[in-house]
């Protein structure tokens, strides 16, 4: 007989103290045997839940590191990565909205198990560098529905939770799957989970796509939801992670190159300086504000060139220990 779905109003226990940056990539473990080794093994909507509060308490403790796990951490396999990488941006969305702290966990809930009717596919899919099969299209059209059936069988019994899941790939002019739901048909959040998860996926490197250039990847995908019932959502979505979230790499107008250390403003964060023009190593890193003219970032870098040349303490202190 299926758990029983844990009363709404669950105290939160916080995980013993990690770094920001363990807390990620424990839950990535953690979504794993959960979601492939052992999701009938006790009570998997607590079980669940336990993790969605470990990276929220990662994302209020330093949203910065939160965010350059997505960028600097894409090693394992694609599917619980992603979905921790998609979960993060939701929840950070949801707390700018302020939203209701029941309806973000339902909500980030959502985005950690969107693709359940999907995971070995999504393996596949990360190491396949041909087009999709007939086969694969249909599989991959039908995974919103198999994923609540999966969530049901399991004891999810809330509803904005299986909702989110079931419509994270409609879009608003009818043209997603799996039922082609126009407009108010779709839930808010399960189009918020949907942006995030194509702004993720466009930043992960595999045989068949090569990660974007983060400006790009966000511009990308605020055009592909570019309908006027989504422009509050994509601003909103902009206004979260900014044209250079934190975790991009770039060059500065004075020739430096660094990482974006932490979201200011839109065209102006603060930059972590690295090395120098020649790209030597700087003595010292030092933070750089972009807002002035001979720090203008002028270029984005692949997070790949700094693979193996910074360690992330750096940057962000021991809240970036183990990234």
């Amino acid at each position: 007989m299926p758990a029983a779905q844990p009363a709404r109003d669950t105290v939160t226990t916080p995980p013993a103290a990690r770094s920001v940056a363990s807390l990620v990539l424990n839950a990535r473990f953690k979504l794993f045997d959960l979601l492939e080794r052992h999701p009938d093994q006790g009570d998997f909507t607590q079980r669940l839940t336990d993790i969605v509060w470990q990276l929220q308490l990662a994302c209020e403790q330093d949203a910065d590191v939160a965010l350059a796990v997505i960028l600097h951490a894409q090693e394992g396999g694609y599917g619980i990565r992603h979905s921790v990488d998609t979960a993060i941006v939701v929840d950070l969305v949801c707390e700018r909205l302020d939203m209701n702290p029941l309806d973000r966990q339902s909500v980030v809930s959502a985005a950690l198990t969107m693709n359940m009717g999907m995971m070995a596919l999504q393996e596949t899919l990360a190491q396949q560098s041909t087009p999709l099969s007939s086969a694969q299209r249909e599989e991959m059209h039908r995974h919103p529905m198999i994923g609540r059936e999966m969530l049901r069988r399991l004891g999810v019994s809330d509803q904005l939770w299986l909702d989110c899941v079931l419509q994270h790939h409609e879009m608003p002019d009818g043209s997603g799957y799996p039922a082609r739901l126009e407009g108010e048909e779709l839930r808010f959040e399960a189009r918020l989970i949907g942006l995030a998860d194509r702004y993720c996926a466009m930043l992960t490197q595999s045989a068949w796509r090569s990660g974007s250039v983060v400006d790009s990847a966000l511009f990308r995908t605020l055009r592909a939801h570019g309908s006027a019932a989504d422009a509050k959502l994509g601003r909103l979505f902009g206004d979260t992670l900014g044209l250079f979230p934190p975790g991009a790499v770039v060059r500065l107008a004075n020739g430096e190159s660094g990482v974006v250390k932490h979201y200011a403003n839109e065209s102006a964060p603060l930059v972590t300086a690295l090395f120098d023009d020649a790209d030597m190593p700087l003595l010292e890193p030092v933070d750089r504000d972009t807002g002035k003219p001979q720090f203008a970032i002028t270029d984005m870098l692949e997070p790949a060139a700094l693979v193996g040349r910074v360690q992330f303490e750096q940057v962000w202190g021991a809240a970036a220990m183990g990234l």
